[in-house]
């Protein structure tokens, strides 16, 4: 098995991860919240009828071209950068804690997705992670060709199942009198429904159903390829010393910033004017304009960000580090913005499921960031952990961590 050249002692922390890692948990919350208020189901003629739907039509357009995809992006990335430096930290004892980790992962995410939010990431990291050992055993240059052939899995597929669908006549469904529903069935779109009027049983029903779709969508999206060539990445860059030493990679990162905001952006906006002029389902040139553009710009502008997110810590900007404590305990925030949320939209909670459109639910969103960045730093003076990241390497370990 290939390590890295140079291994970590445990106690040193890699501040410019932390800090990206931080900045990234914020991003995650501008990503999930239009789902965590219900818009991806929510009847076209509602969304319309909000008092804030010319600014809400703004702000779904900026999610789609800024937020949507990058940011879990970034944090695939930084798995595989975290399996990269355990490798290199514990050395022969690497594998089987890896192991007992993404077992623990696995299981907290299951609980997170059937009790909390069903739009649950964890669960996805944990059991592509079962591969990485697989590809911990590939030189650099096998490392690279898969992380191009995984991110351009999708396009291909797409592409392929578009000449299918040309070929056996498949097309674009005939307009039906439900189609502002995005052709959801009557009796699950009253399912979610009750998820904003109903009590916790309500809520738990929907949420269940959510947890259907939200893997059927993983699949249909091919979102395994795109995570999984992420990961490989991240290893590829502990293998260079470029995650672990990026002071001395600077003029590389610097490039692949200006990439990222050269390349990346401007594909994410035509993949975000695509998107809003084409489905991606049945299979379209549109659609097809979509996901090739996203397979450029996606993983681009992912790097770009956490590339000049780098380059600031590097420079030494004060501001960058309110980012890192929220990054040390990266999972406990991402817990509690579910529970928040959800507490927030629920019908036994706030209710504002179905009520609110997608730029108060950014309003909020930012909100919830604000406060989470001053608890963690808060927390982080106290303790060594975040409460979910000490029960994760207390039940990895067998003990409570010193």
């Amino acid at each position: 098995m290939t390590t890295p050249a140079t291994a970590l002692p445990p106690p040193e922390r890699i501040a410019a991860l932390d800090v990206v890692r931080g900045v990234a948990i914020c991003g995650i919350l501008f990503a999930n919240v239009l789902t965590f208020f219900g818009l991806f189901a929510m009847p076209d003629a509602r969304i319309a009828a909000l008092p804030t739907a010319d600014a809400d039509r703004v702000a779904t357009f900026l999610e789609h071209a800024l937020v949507s995809g990058k940011f879990y992006s970034i944090f695939s990335l930084l798995f595989g950068i975290g399996f990269g430096v355990q490798l290199a930290r514990w050395e022969g004892d690497a594998l089987p804690r890896f192991r007992r980790r993404l077992r623990v992962l696995l299981a907290i995410g299951a609980v997170h997705a059937v009790f909390i939010w069903a739009g649950d990431i964890l669960m996805l990291y944990a059991l592509l992670g079962f591969t990485l050992p697989w590809f911990a055993r590939k030189t650099d240059r096998e490392l690279v060709r898969w992380t191009l052939i995984l991110l351009a899995i999708p396009t291909a597929l797409y592409l392929v199942a578009l000449a299918v669908a040309s070929v056996v006549g498949g097309g674009a469904p005939p307009a039906q009198a439900g189609a502002d529903t995005g052709g959801m069935p009557p009796q699950i779109l009253a399912i979610f429904e009750r998820v904003g009027t109903g009590g916790y049983v309500d809520a738990f029903i929907g949420n269940l159903v959510l947890l259907v779709g939200r893997w059927v969508d993983l699949i249909a999206t091919m979102r395994f390829p795109k995570v999984l060539g992420m990961f490989v990445l991240g290893l590829w860059l502990v293998r260079r010393g470029v995650a672990l030493r990026p002071q001395e990679h600077r003029r590389l990162i610097a490039r692949w910033a200006v990439l990222g905001w050269t390349i990346g952006l401007p594909a994410n906006v035509l993949a975000a004017w695509a998107m809003e002029h084409w489905q991606y389902l049945p299979p379209s040139l549109g659609g097809l304009v979509a996901v090739a553009a996203q397979a450029v710009g996606v993983p681009l502008l992912a790097i770009g960000y956490a590339a000049t997110v780098t380059l600031l810590v590097l420079d030494g900007r004060s501001v960058m580090r309110a980012f890192a404590p929220m990054g040390r305990m990266a999972l406990t925030n991402y817990l509690m913005q579910s529970v928040i949320c959800v507490t927030l939209a629920s019908g036994w909670g706030g209710g504002l499921w179905w009520r609110i459109g997608a730029s108060r639910a950014m309003a909020i969103a930012a909100v919830v960031v604000v406060v989470q960045l001053a608890v963690s730093a808060l927390w982080m003076r106290r303790h060594r952990f975040g409460p979910a990241e000490w029960l994760w390497r207390r039940l990895t370990h067998g003990a409570a961590p010193g």
